[in-house]
């Protein structure tokens, strides 16, 4: 594939490059070109199947020893205990496959993108298959698939076409190109013919054509100089293909959790085996007692009860705008370090506003966001009346009638009725976003195009073009004359204008008045907004044509109406959202391939960029090395011109300094990044297909303060995941416990508890309680902490202790009742006590682990409906259970006297009191830290919320 900086080369040069001519290649030649470079399209990925996805679901440490626990029950005859522990595997597995049944389809979507034909120019050629003429009269225009492009062909393009592969233009006749899908950025771009700087960046590289961007106007001609891999688009399908996805923290300690649950369960099993065989207690009695503590071990319905708790993530988030593809992404949202975030439409609009005018020598200030005609007009701080200031009105006017855009309102699906508010209307600009701007600024004024075009009817037009650097319209007034509105880039408008409109008055420029108009045009122009300069004549309609051809040739005069400053303005929301992250220890860093200055003036205005940070273009990125990189990017908040290659940079870097970062963005040119990254976020309404397939996230409003709500139902989930994990092993512990009590310092005993019935303590009591607290609503100070590190054991020391404390008091409570009853009733009855003990346990057990630190009471049962009804349903399943013959029969128990139900809820609740007693211990002792200063590691250090 022919290298070099072909935007730094003449058209000549890139020809000479290529060894080709303007007239094309030969098909001969092609045919040898496709040959040695191969198609012009990207290659396939594999796809994983179906088999493939559904065993990756068993692919880890805790389904596994669910398969062995399930194995062994088979061998010592247990079916019915193999029968529910293989159900919970296949619920398990069903739930994660049915999460990501939708494999990775970004390669698929980026092929989607090439242009499916082009039309070439082709050089006839002799037998031999040399060209038969070197004037190139015999070439012809052929239309064929882009695949067959290759380096060398001349393509030709019109308004509306696909750019087919990369491109040099040769020509360029008012050729606008959309490259948002590639750059992220929606404003159209205007090309030229002339070379650019060598290291200019991919957005500024304005005389390139790229494959898969769309002509929006005008036509080209242009020689390719690569294609399929080699092409920008070729690039970014090899770094998604080469780049492997981040494992969420949540799998990680799902990983090692289920290793060391696999190692408790080996270890309570042999324990028992070896204190059977010292009390010389028969094979298969020992055996029964092994697979029972192996079974109590494990936490059986873990893997399953997971799944839901993200499930239920997953459903909060998509209430809150954010649709979740990959279900442990769920998790590592709650784990984000740093948000590393696009700028066009997720910190602002994506719609372009008039925010400064100049006007009849005065400054006036817009207010209102976005398409909707609603705003107001200041000066000095105090609203004006555009009606009563000729100059504003007139500025305005032009705006809204020398421009081809229209302000159009739709309803709102759903709002049909007779009635509706502003709320059920959307406002959406027809044609060139920075006209739509001048044409909204004029309707917050009332001056609304449509009416200004009955009262003015255009009768002829200049149309903008990059050569002139103008767009003028004639129209005809109600009086006669014809008035010519101009507008453009303000150094070429100012040449043309010979006086200034002051209200009514139009005074003479002098070089004092055209400076101060420069040096305004300046100093809007570094606030980072574009702007646009209106001029206007009056002229008798027998002269249209005359001052037409004057306009064209710049002998025109004109008088100067005033400048237009307009920015795509930051969302509302933004700037509370970012002082929430911040809040949270959470960083916030923006990646944009707009221009430095405004990339600076939005960080700013939404508190991304501080006093001391640093911000750097892609240009800098190009002459840092990896390690300098390393060194700096924590001290920069926003980067400015940057590439697919930058961003994928910016991603590892964090990485490498531990963060866990979250990744937005809407062009096919964000997915290597959004790949590369732990939680990838794709931009719902603005997005590419290719970015959609490739996020964990996809936000339905595109807004960044969604990603914040987002991050907090992250985090609620791992907390929640907490609760869930710490009452499950709490009640598996407390069995372990139990069944060792009993052998070790019981001998007599005979099996406490049987296999069948800690499944029914594991699957229905603890299946019932566990999944409700999956639903418990987010604690208020949640995102009042530092992010958790990665590395967070899901249980902590502090969590182990408390939990081997409540686990103690389950096994002293079943035992004492056990042996309690034991006295006065048969070993069955004593046996169905020590069961429903366990059983009772898990439920006060559960009221809990609804919050580490906050008491029950004042948190209240009915905050969670889901946990009151979990607990009605489990203690009428453990009644019946006693109480109906099948069921007796199935587990072995007996029913249970009036008594020994109320001895069994007051030795029950003792685990709840004591733990509210805990509560109180660790308030009191937070509330004297409180009251003293912290050290700095204490404040540096990361939080564990929820613990």
């Amino acid at each position: 594939m022919p290298n070099g900086s072909f935007h730094a080369l003449t058209s000549k040069a890139a020809l000479e490059q290529l060894d080709t001519t303007a007239e094309g290649l030969s098909q001969f030649e092609a045919t040898r070109r496709l040959a040695e470079y191969g198609p012009n399209e990207i290659e396939s990925q594999k796809k994983v199947s179906k088999v493939e996805l559904l065993l990756q679901q068993v692919k880890n440490p805790l389904v596994a020893v669910l398969i062995l626990a399930a194995i062994i029950s088979l061998i010592a005859g247990k079916n019915v205990d193999a029968v529910v522990i293989l159900g919970v595997i296949i619920v398990n597995s069903l739930i994660g496959f049915s999460q990501e049944y939708k494999a990775d389809t970004a390669i698929e979507a980026l092929r989607s993108q090439a242009a499916p034909e082009a039309e070439v120019l082709r050089q006839m050629a002799d037998e031999r298959g040399s060209p038969k003429s070197e004037t190139g009269r015999d070439a012809v225009e052929a239309r064929i698939k882009a695949s067959e492009i290759v380096p060398g062909d001349i393509i030709l393009l019109s308004a509306g076409d696909r750019v087919p592969a990369d491109a040099r233009l040769l020509t360029a006749a008012n050729l606008q190109v959309d490259e948002s899908m590639l750059t992220g950025e929606s404003l159209v771009v205007t090309k030229h013919t002339d070379p650019v700087h060598e290291h200019a960046p991919t957005a500024e590289r304005t005389n390139l054509l790229f494959g898969g961007t769309i002509v929006i106007e005008g036509r080209g001609k242009a020689v390719v100089f690569a294609t399929g891999k080699s092409a920008e688009m070729g690039k970014i399908a090899t770094l998604i293909q080469e780049t492997e996805k981040a494992v969420s923290p949540l799998q990680l300690q799902m990983q090692d959790l289920g290793k060391k649950l696999g190692l408790l369960a080996l270890f309570s099993a042999s324990l028992i085996f070896g204190l059977g065989l010292i009390r010389g207690l028969a094979i298969q009695e020992i055996f029964l007692f092994a697979l029972a503590m192996a079974v109590s071990s494990i936490p059986a319905g873990l893997p399953a009860v997971l799944s839901i708790t993200l499930a239920v993530g997953v459903t909060r988030m998509a209430r809150r705008n954010a649709i979740i593809r990959r279900l442990h992404a769920v998790d590592t949202l709650g784990a984000a370090t740093t948000i590393c975030t696009d700028k066009t439409g997720t910190l602002t609009t994506n719609q372009m506003t008039v925010q400064q005018i100049l006007a009849g020598g005065q400054r006036v200030t817009v207010t209102g966001t976005g398409f909707v005609p609603a705003g107001e007009f200041k000066r000095d701080g105090n609203t004006i009346d555009p009606d009563g200031d000729e100059s504003l009105r007139l500025a305005l006017e032009i705006g809204a009638l020398c421009t081809d855009a229209h302000l159009t309102r739709h309803k709102l699906d759903g709002n049909d009725g007779a009635e509706s508010s502003a709320e059920d209307h959307r406002w959406e600009i027809r044609g060139d976003p920075t006209e739509g701007a001048l044409v909204v600024a004029a309707a917050k004024a009332e001056l609304h195009k449509g009416h200004l075009e009955e009262v003015y009817p255009r009768i002829d037009e200049i149309p903008f073009s990059s050569m002139r650097r103008f767009m003028a319209t004639f129209h005809r007034t109600p009086e006669g004359p014809v008035r010519v509105y101009v507008k453009g880039a303000p150094d070429t408008i100012l040449e043309f204008c010979h006086q200034s409109l002051t209200g009514i008055d139009a005074t003479a420029i002098d070089d004092a008045a055209r400076q101060t108009i420069l040096d305004e045009n300046s100093r809007l122009a570094s606030e980072a907004l574009r702007v646009l300069a209106v001029a206007y004549e009056t002229i008798a309609p027998e002269d249209v044509e005359t001052f037409k051809e004057e306009l064209e040739f710049g002998r025109a005069a004109l008088t100067f109406v005033g400048l237009m400053g307009m920015m795509d303005p930051a969302r509302p929301e933004v700037p509370e959202a970012v002082r929430l992250c911040k809040r949270a220890g959470i960083r916030v860093i923006m990646a944009t391939g707009d221009h430095q200055l405004t990339g600076e003036a939005i960080g700013r205005e939404v508190g991304i960029l501080e006093e001391g940070d640093r911000v750097l273009t892609g240009n800098d990125l190009n002459s840092m090395s990896d390690e300098e990189l390393d060194a700096i990017i924590g001290e920069t908040a926003v980067f400015a011109r940057v590439s697919p290659e930058h961003k994928h940079r910016l991603v590892q870097s964090l990485q490498r300094q531990g963060e866990v970062v979250a990744m937005t963005g809407d062009g096919v040119n964000d997915a290597p990044a959004l790949q590369a990254s732990e939680i990838g976020v794709a931009m719902g309404i603005t997005g590419t297909d290719v970015t959609k397939e490739t996020a964990d996230m996809v936000l339905t409003d595109d807004n960044f303060a969604s990603i914040v709500n987002a991050v907090e139902e992250g985090r609620v989930v791992f907390m929640n995941v907490r609760k869930v994990v710490k009452y499950l092993i709490a009640t598996n512990i407390g069995e372990v416990i139990t069944l060792l009590g009993a052998m070790a310092f019981i001998p007599e005993m005979g099996l406490i508890i049987t296999p069948v019935q800690i499944l029914w303590v594991n699957l229905v009591t603890d299946g019932i309680l566990d999944i409700s607290l999956a639903m418990e609503p987010k604690e208020r100070d949640v995102m009042e902490e530092p992010p958790r590190q990665a590395s967070t054991r899901i249980i902590n020391n502090e969590i182990l202790l408390n939990t081997v404390w409540v686990a103690l008091f389950m096994a002293v409570g079943t035992l004492g009742l056990y042996m309690h009853t034991m006295n006065s009733a048969r070993a069955a009855t004593a046996q169905t006590v020590a069961f429903t003990t366990l059983a009772m346990f898990q439920v006060f057990n559960a009221l809990n682990c609804r919050s580490r630190t906050k008491s029950f009471f004042s948190l209240g049962l009915l905050t969670n409906k889901f946990l009151a009804g979990a607990i009605a349903i489990s203690l009428t399943l453990q009644v019946l259970v006693t109480r109906l013959p099948f069921m007796q029969v199935g587990l072995e128990t007996q029913s249970l006297a009036l008594g020994q139900w109320g001895l069994i809820a007051l030795v029950a609740s003792s685990v709840f009191f004591a733990d509210e007693l805990r509560k109180l211990v660790v308030g009191l002792k937070k509330t004297r830290r409180a009251d003293r200063p912290l050290p700095a590691s204490a404040i540096t250090e990361p939080g564990e919320y929820g613990a």
